[in-house]
């Protein structure tokens, strides 16, 4: 029987709104706001909002698309029916976007800092401005909307005195003429010490150089000099980057005088009886990390600890991206999202469990809302249960709703248009799409952006990293479907070799891959021999596209499947790593070299040598990668916004308006619109086509349709 157009569209609508990024409000036909009747918290009873909505700062933790954006929507709405709470919810990301447009210089200022430091400065200062504007804006609006009530308590005078200092507050963190008499005399105070500190880093790097081309003459030896050179320059470049970091934040708390403009929101915020000042700030790890870490040091950390518990934050930021700075991370809470880390602090033996009653439940809401009816009218009932439905959809999607929303609008687009009901292998396929849109594409974008060779050598191994797990993966299938491997565990028809577990200690070198959802962790156990192991899976879609069966037998005594030794990764990993890096003492006269067992003890020490102290670096051992990135025509190297927006387009194969490009690849439609205008009139890699009252609609020219040609997903 044919779907009702109501059906159709009710479908449509439901997934769609899974797929939502960032701020996208959810509101029906009639603009009514949804937001409310379908939220679906992670956990039962609505805990994780809960918990969010503490007088605490907090910190929500996970991979993009966990549904941040939507819990930090779902605050503001809850603390907005609170009279004593004033929320302020900042969109980290939009705000710096904006802030590289936006580069207000003196000539004074140019004296003092080289172009490329000048326009990092400038960036910072202009991002700290736009925060600190946006959040007295917020305040001025709603001391507005109270103006007539505050007349009749307190009187005229106070309120217009209160209005005058959240002006003058404005106006001085705005005018760059007042910024400009305190930060030049500041600049020029340290502008002496930047420059010993630069030149001291280059003899280092440059008696090293020296010391290492005279010390090899053969092509090999020339061959290890460059590698070793390479990586100890890097690490100079990041400790004279560091310390210009440091400058930039003692100029930054100098210029802004923060102090005063807290005592400020609180002698405004005083007069409306507010109790606490919530700030949102969302997309915080979606900036870079010297930039993430001045502005914790500037803006976060003095809000939060000299305001006297004034001021709470709420901050949702990406695993191994948070940086605390002064902030004690033991009086903050920190709520993580993603699947293992969520569900296994509460209850580990039913972590798989929990997780498929969410899928069940934001689905249900869902449909009921959008189509009236309940999900299975979608589904093939005939032979799978819609609970085996609700599983599959979790082990594709590891409970991220918008990984969920992606699945089922290309299943919307594959299947339910055409009047067909959803099964198991349009999911498998709809999985495998993902990855190959979606997510593989990180690999392309790195290798082509504008980012430093040492990010492209990382991105690479991981890819040489991500093709041994396949290639293990399909040995073990081998060997389990030909009876190599013996065992009542192992079953022939259904040689499941998804999932594999390595030495926690290992983590620290794979967390690139688990971000971007190439793998994903499952668990943590001992193995046969009593030993603490990670359990991680490999992406469900990946798994699809190279034949290999996700997942682990049923029953009871299918328990520990994942422990067993042919799944142990540690000896590939640690022979990975070995080969790719190595970490090696800077002194020429020292040079000892350590093992992948030492970094813990590294990290402790600070990376010092423990037999002469000088530092220790990891050489990434990459003459064959360097190779492949040396073959890049340099014309294909964009700053990465650019690079997704092609990107984007080429998965698309139509034209786009700038609206539905931010809405795929999560950057706002003004800086689509600015990178686009390049894109097409400087590269002629883009077409913009106008009609009459529409927005620009963007296509590929032939030239951008051949960009990414000669790389096999």
């Amino acid at each position: 029987m044919p779907y009702l157009e109501t059906q159709l569209e009710g479908f449509f609508e439901a997934v769609e709104s899974l797929k939502k990024y960032r701020r996208a409000d959810l509101i029906d036909n009639k603009g009514r706001n949804l937001l409310k009747e379908l939220y679906t918290d992670l956990l039962p009873n609505d805990y994780i909002l809960k918990k969010t909505l503490k007088e605490n700062t907090t910190f929500l933790v996970g991979r993009k698309g966990t549904g941040k954006s939507t819990i930090f929507l779902r605050l503001e709405q809850e603390l907005k029916t609170k009279k004593e709470y004033l929320p302020c919810y900042l969109d980290v990301k939009t705000i710096y976007e904006s802030s590289q447009t936006a580069l207000a210089s003196t000539q004074e200022l140019e004296t003092l800092l080289d172009s490329e430091l000048l326009e990092k400065y400038l960036v910072e200062r202009a991002f700290i401005q736009t925060v600190l504007t946006t959040i007295l804006n917020e305040i001025s609006n709603k001391f507005n909307s109270n103006t007539e009530k505050l007349l009749k308590a307190i009187g005229l005078s106070k309120v217009e005195e209160v209005k005058e200092k959240i002006s003058e507050l404005k106006h001085n963190i705005e005018n760059n003429n007042y910024l400009k008499k305190i930060e030049l005399p500041i600049l020029q105070t340290i502008n002496s010490k930047k420059t010993t500190i630069n030149e001291e880093n280059d003899e280092v790097a440059s008696s090293i150089k020296g010391a290492e081309l005279s010390a090899e003459t053969t092509v090999e030896g020339i061959k290890a000099s460059f590698k070793t050179n390479s990586g100890i320059e890097q690490k100079n470049n990041n400790k004279t980057a560091t310390e210009n970091e440091d400058i930039f934040s003692n100029v930054f708390l100098k210029v802004f005088q923060i102090k005063e403009v807290i005592l400020g929101i609180k002698e405004a915020l005083s007069v409306l009886k507010i109790r606490h000042l919530y700030i949102l700030l969302d997309d915080f790890s979606e900036i870079d990390d010297t930039s993430i870490n001045t502005f914790v040091d500037v803006v976060l950390a003095p809000l939060n600890n000299w305001s006297d518990e004034f001021i709470k934050f709420k901050v949702a930021a990406y695993p191994n991206r948070i940086y605390y700075g002064k902030i004690d991370p033991g009086k903050i809470d920190t709520i993580e999202l993603d699947f293992y880390s969520l569900y296994s602090e509460f209850d580990r033996d039913k972590m798989e469990t929990n997780a498929i009653e969410f899928t069940k439940r934001i689905l249900e809401k869902r449909f009921n809302k959008f189509t009236s009816t309940q999900p299975d009218i979608f589904f093939d009932t005939s032979t799978t249960s819609m609970e085996d439905y609700y599983e599959i959809l979790f082990n594709a999607s590891m409970n991220v709703p918008r990984i969920l929303g992606y699945i089922l609008s290309y299943c919307y687009q594959s299947r339910i248009i055409y009047n067909n009901k959803i099964n198991k292998s349009d999911i498998e396929s709809a999985a495998q799409r993902y990855y190959e849109d979606k997510i593989y594409s990180f690999f392309e974008t790195t290798t082509h952006s504008l980012v430093s060779l040492d990010e492209k050598i990382t991105a690479l191994q991981l890819k040489n990293l991500l093709n041994l797990f396949l290639e293990k993966a399909k040995e073990i299938k081998k060997r389990i479907t030909t009876g190599d491997l013996k065992g009542s565990l192992y079953i022939q028809n259904k040689p499941y070799s998804s999932h594999f577990h390595f030495d926690p200690r290992f983590e620290e070198f794979i967390k690139t891959l688990e971000l971007n959802y190439f793998i994903s962790k499952y668990n943590d156990q001992t193995d046969r021999d009593k030993n603490q192991i990670s359990v991680y899976s490999l992406n469900y879609g990946l798994c699809k596209k190279h034949n290999i069966i996700w997942g682990k037998p049923k029953g009871a005594k299918y328990r520990k499947y994942f422990i067993e030794r042919p799944f142990n990764y540690n000896k590939l990993i640690k022979g990975f790593l070995s080969d790719s890096e190595r970490i090696i003492c800077t002194n020429k006269d020292c040079k000892k070299q350590f093992d992948i067992d030492d970094i813990k003890f590294l990290e402790f020490n600070n990376f010092k040598c423990n037999v002469c102290s000088a530092p220790v670096i990891i050489e990434r051992l990459a003459d064959e990668i360097k190779e492949v990135i040396d073959k890049i025509d340099e014309t294909k190297m964009l700053p990465t916004p650019e690079i997704k927006i092609l990107k984007e387009l080429q998965n698309s194969g139509h034209d786009l308006y700038a609206r539905d490009l931010a809405q795929e690849i999560d950057y706002s439609g003004q800086l689509i619109g600015w990178r686009g205008k390049k894109l097409a009139e400087k590269h002629e890699l883009l077409t913009r086509t106008k009609e009459s009252g529409k927005p620009y609609k963007y296509g590929l020219t032939e030239e951008g349709k051949e960009f990414f040609l000669g790389w096999d997903k």
